[in-house]
């Protein structure tokens, strides 16, 4: 739903006889409908419906798929893809994240469960990247949407039989009733921002980083076949760090780890992009970054609701996933105008500086007293 687009952009803008941009712009149309759904999903989610968003998602993402294989035109494609982030919506992290925190009260083996989950979310551009461009190249982009769409619903119909009785269980008994669920009104709204705030430059430091890498690394002559290699270690290697956490046994990991550590090697991967002149100079930088995003990206579901409660972890998750949603679509656009003007080398030294700034926040975080009582395995 997500990674395949890079692939099947260039032969859907081919088929249509429109351009890059336009055909991107539907994935970014459905990245701005995610955002927007953020919080009301969020809502949803500490009513305790998140198993009828996941099974719901699941089952109108495959109709949208298959609807995407017959689209002859932008406006149908457009449509298709608001649909789809509607999708993404209710099926990906936040709602995993959301059943997971209900589901393991030990906020250790919650740790450990959500690392699980992100190992098999890491896996994603891993695998389906050249799976899908295998299936361009041999039976083209519509004939692959529809085995796309197969392979879907056999996951859907493992899902529903493997793991979504187990998490309505859990999600039941933990139901919090309507009239006890904190309100984002009755949360403190500086802490709110305060918590949000390194996540939310994180995730468009990212999109910079996936945006320029490759452009930056053509323009200096390199083969745009190593530059690719050079960006698929981004997806790689949030990986170690996730496998870590699950080996990690019974050892205290402090919240610094998860919060300030990671932060720090994505500040240190920016700078090495920003100054590095060499190919595996750039492979450095890239590596560096995603083992720092790696980690960063369990932070928030872990955090949140040790902060401010599960009772209101949905909505406030929602409310930072919908910055980060912000940042993620116009992350692309506005840092390609802004290497355009500078260079891609200052964007990545600019954006390490941003960072570096957060880690403060970070540090400061790690020290908040629902933080200080826990420890994850």
């Amino acid at each position: 739903m997500y990674y395949a687009f890079s692939v099947l952009l260039v032969p859907v803008r081919n088929e249509l006889g429109t351009s890059d941009a336009a055909v991107a712009g539907a994935l970014s149309a459905g990245l701005a409908v995610n955002a927007v759904l953020a919080t009301a999903v969020g809502r949803w989610l500490d009513r305790g419906g998140g198993v009828a968003m996941l099974r719901g998602g699941a089952l109108a993402g495959a109709g949208l798929l298959l609807a995407w294989s017959w689209v002859e035109n932008l406006a149908g494609l457009y449509a298709v893809w608001m649909g789809l982030g509607a999708c993404m919506a209710l099926v990906l992290y936040e709602t995993a994240f959301a059943l997971i925190t209900r589901a393991y009260g030990d906020p250790a083996a919650r740790l450990r469960a959500l690392a699980s989950v992100t190992v098999m979310g890491g896996l994603a551009s891993t695998l389906f990247l050249p799976l899908v461009g295998a299936g361009v190249a041999h039976l083209g982009w519509r004939l692959t949407l529809r085995l796309l769409v197969v392979a879907w619903l056999i996951t859907t119909l493992w899902l529903e039989r493997a793991a979504l009785p187990g998490l309505y269980a859990s999600d039941r008994s933990t139901r919090p009733a309507l009239s006890s669920t904190p309100t984002i009104g009755q949360v403190d709204r500086r802490l709110l921002w305060w918590t949000g705030a390194p996540f939310v430059t994180a995730t468009f430091a990212a999109m910079a980083l996936t945006t320029l890498v490759v452009p930056s690394l053509v323009a200096r002559g390199h083969p745009i076949e190593q530059a690719a290699w050079v960006l698929a270690a981004l997806g790689v290697m949030q990986l170690p760090g996730r496998l870590w956490l699950l080996r990690r046994g019974s050892r205290p990991l402090s919240p610094r780890s998860l919060l300030v550590a990671p932060m720090a090697l994505q500040v240190l991967g920016l700078a090495l992009l920003g100054t590095a002149g060499s190919l595996a100079g750039a492979f450095s930088g890239v590596a560096i970054f995603g083992i720092g995003a790696g980690l960063h990206t369990l932070a928030r579901p872990w955090i949140v609701p040790l902060i401010f409660g599960i009772e209101a972890a949905g909505r406030t998750n929602g409310v930072i996933a919908r910055a980060q949603g912000f940042a993620r679509a116009a992350g692309p656009f506005a840092v390609a105008a802004a290497s355009g003007w500078v260079g891609s080398n200052a964007v990545f030294l600019v954006l390490s500086l941003a960072l570096l700034t957060c880690c403060p926040l970070a540090y400061a975080l790690s020290r908040h007293p629902s933080l200080s009582a826990h420890s994850a395995a």
